[in-house]
This record gives C-alpha cells, structure tokens and sequence, in this order.
C-alpha cells in the first residue's frame, strides 16, 4: 500500500529554491464566468485564452520575480516564499474590467539590466526619476519601466544612468529601447524639445516553461472594477514535504 514519506528540510528547500530563485511569473487576469479549474481536467490552453484583453480599461499583466533570499526557512511542514503582491487599477475610462480569476503563468523576456545609453538630449535635470515607462521598442516585450539618474545636466550620455524598475516580459538582449522625448519633458527630467532618449536591453531571463499555468484562483464572486479603483492579490506560495511511496 501507498505510504506518506517525508522529504527532508534540506530537500525540500532545495526543490523550492532551484524551481523559483531567480525566475520571473506573470500574474494575469482570467474572464471565464461560470469555469471551476480542476488540473488535467480544465485545458489550460482554453482557459489561458480567456484572459482579458490588454489594454482593457488599463489592464495589464503584472511581474513577480522570486529571489534566493524570498526562500524561507523550514517550517510547519515545509518551505514557503516571500509574500508577493500583484496590482490592477481600472484606468477611469468608461469601460469596466471583468474578471473571475487570479493566474500566475511562467514567464520570460524579463529585463535584468540595461545596457548602454546611445542616445539623450543635449542636458537634464540632474535628479532620479523613478518608474518610467518605456515607450519605444523595436521588439514585441511589453511593461517595462525604468529609474533613470542624472548627473552633471544630462551634458552627455554618460549621465544618464538608467536601471530596471519594473522587468515587463517578451524583450530580447538586442532590443533597442527608449523614452520620447515628449515623455522625458512630462517626467521632468528634461526641458529640451528635442532628443529621445535610447539605450538596449542588457540581460534578459529565459524559461522553459514560460507561457505554462502554474496556478490560477477564482475569486468569490466575478469582479467589475470601475472608476479607477483596484484589486491587488497577494500570492503567498509553499511547497510541503510529502511523497508517496
């Protein structure tokens, strides 16, 4: 007969530590009234297609990335991650964003570093300027924004030190990136009327399994967010110690 044999502390640790440090996962918003997820019954397929549009009201997809240290030490029976916590704000437009469920999907593409300046307006404002968006891609990668530092009145490109806020997903290493120069005089960050400013992706991560389901949740009841308000998740992960033998 099946017997339940504990996996050690070690092990245990191991498994979570090698299966999420250092990866990256897309929490995603699903519209599918009326669907109970039930594993190797639901065709993850279909219901990955019923996630709501992006751009809907403002809905996009936000990023969590685990790291060794978001690894916690053995306890009640197993290993569990840092608490993560995931976003979505209706934009105050007029149309409602809909959803039953929370999904975590695999992700990749998610920008690690930057890489070098290319191109900045003639000056700056010397300052940090935090959680800009990227407007400019010659890739398909979506969501990323970035912190950018000036020195020395953005003189050359060398002052602009620019790293990664929020990783967005589907980028490459040799994307070329930027912020419109509109975009920079919105910020703050320049009065110059002309100048974009460029650079590259640097490391980008990679996973074999991205685009795959790991979990979804439905929520209580289906969900209307209007009027600019918010849902925001908090995704608290464990994996405990039982095997079968």
């Amino acid at each position: 007969m099946a017997i339940a044999a504990p996996l050690s502390a070690y092990e245990t640790a191991k498994q979570v530590q090698n299966r999420f440090a250092d990866k990256y996962l897309e929490a995603r918003l699903i519209n599918a009234p009326g669907i109970t997820y039930t594993p190797n019954v639901t065709d993850d397929t279909t219901f990955l297609a019923s996630e709501v549009t992006l751009g809907t009201a403002g809905y996009q997809r936000q990023i969590i990335k685990y790291d060794l240290t978001d690894v916690s030490a053995y306890g009640d029976d197993g290993v569990g991650l840092a608490t993560k916590s995931t976003i979505f704000a209706h934009d105050g437009s007029g149309t409602t964003l809909d959803f039953t469920h929370a999904a975590l999907v695999w992700s990749e593409g998610n920008v690690e570093t930057i890489g070098t300046v290319t191109a900045a307006p003639a000056s700056a404002t010397d300052g940090t300027y935090t959680n800009i968006p990227i407007d400019v891609t010659n890739g398909s990668g979506t969501g990323l924004t970035v912190d950018i530092t000036v020195t020395n009145s953005g003189a050359a490109t060398t002052d602009y030190a620019v790293t990664v806020h929020n990783a967005g997903y589907g980028y490459a290493a040799s994307d070329t990136l930027g912020i419109l120069n509109a975009n920079l005089v919105s910020a703050g960050i320049t009065v110059e009327i002309t100048g974009d400013l460029t650079f590259s992706a640097g490391t980008v991560s990679s996973n074999t399994d991205a685009g795959k389901l790991f979990s979804t949740a439905k929520t209580t009841n289906a969900v209307s967010l209007v009027s600019g308000r918010e849902a925001i998740f908090y995704w608290n992960l464990k994996l405990y110690n039982i095997a079968v033998v």
